[in-house]
């Protein structure tokens, strides 16, 4: 194995810095050490140092010394992840409950970013890949379900206007303990951390704003299926929200009982809706 990993560029754009092409194709390394690697001289154009304002263009062969890869690399882990949608610009994943999306603390490895460097043609021998994962937002660890994860910076900050302006629509099903009686209802209440389990989230005056709207499926078995449709997108939102009215979701032992073990739940996101944010085009994807 070369101590160098070399990739050949592609079609780009003609103001192409790079540092633009390193940030968009070196996804293992996170994007604020990016410009520090450059300024080593650990990458190469055409096997001369390369400077960050450097000019790319088509054809030529960008390398790094692979001794240079920082400690902090990301390592891509071809997982089975079920795609429910993909184009030049986004995918959309049904996450398993239990998965991060990307990494964090201890995990490291098994999360929704390490399975879509894979996607994206990263390797352990390879840290050059088509597209970087941007998340575009988060689910719970402990929920499955959509997540939209942006190719490019771009189409990420374009996604995130698109959520600031409430243009995202997200529904979600959940299994709760108990039979809530009403066929529907909406709990509106502000959301802080608990101040008595500060890893939770509990309904706190002076809290952010939070409207959750729920609709009755079914019961069964002393437990109810209902259908939630948020008017924000607070931390712990749902989860919080249907402790707060008797109805904690199956298996959430941390809204249940303070238990932080809590890895999966009965909390499925199944519906994603927005407008494309190349071509404004409707995209709606269900788990």
């Amino acid at each position: 194995m070369s101590d160098r990993a070399c990739v050949t560029v592609g079609e780009v754009s003609p103001d192409t810095r790079l540092v633009d092409f390193v940030k968009a194709h070196l996804a293992v390394v996170p994007i604020n050490e990016v410009g520090p690697l450059i300024a080593s001289g650990a990458i190469a154009i055409d096997e001369r140092v390369g400077r960050i304002a450097d000019a790319i263009t088509t054809g030529h062969v960008v390398s790094i010394s692979r001794a240079a890869l920082p400690s902090t690399s990301l390592s891509p882990a071809p997982m089975s992840l079920r795609v429910v949608h993909e184009d030049d610009d986004l995918v959309v994943v049904d996450k398993p409950a239990g998965m991060h999306v990307h990494p964090i603390g201890a995990f490291r490895t098994e999360t929704v970013v390490n399975a879509l460097l894979s996607h994206a043609g990263a390797r352990t021998d390879q840290p050059w890949a088509a597209w970087r994962p941007h998340p575009a937002h988060r689910l719970d660890r402990a929920t499955r379900g959509l997540v939209a994860i942006a190719k490019s910076a771009a189409i990420h900050d374009a996604m995130r206007e698109l959520f600031a302006a409430d243009r995202v629509h997200r529904r979600y099903r959940a299994l709760v303990d108990g039979l809530i009686a009403q066929d529907h209802g909406t709990i509106d209440g502000p959301l802080a951390r608990d101040p008595v389990l500060p890893y939770r989230r509990a309904i706190v005056a002076g809290g952010e704003p939070a409207i959750t709207h729920y609709r009755v499926v079914s019961h069964d078995r002393g437990r109810t299926l209902v259908e939630l449709d948020l008017e924000t997108g607070r931390t712990h939102q749902i989860r919080a929200h249907l402790a707060s009215i008797g109805h904690p979701i199956v298996g959430d032992r941390l809204y249940a009982a303070g238990d932080q073990a809590t890895s999966a739940i009965e909390l499925c996101a199944f519906e994603l809706a927005f407008p494309h944010p190349r071509h404004g085009g409707s995209i709606v994807v269900r788990a």
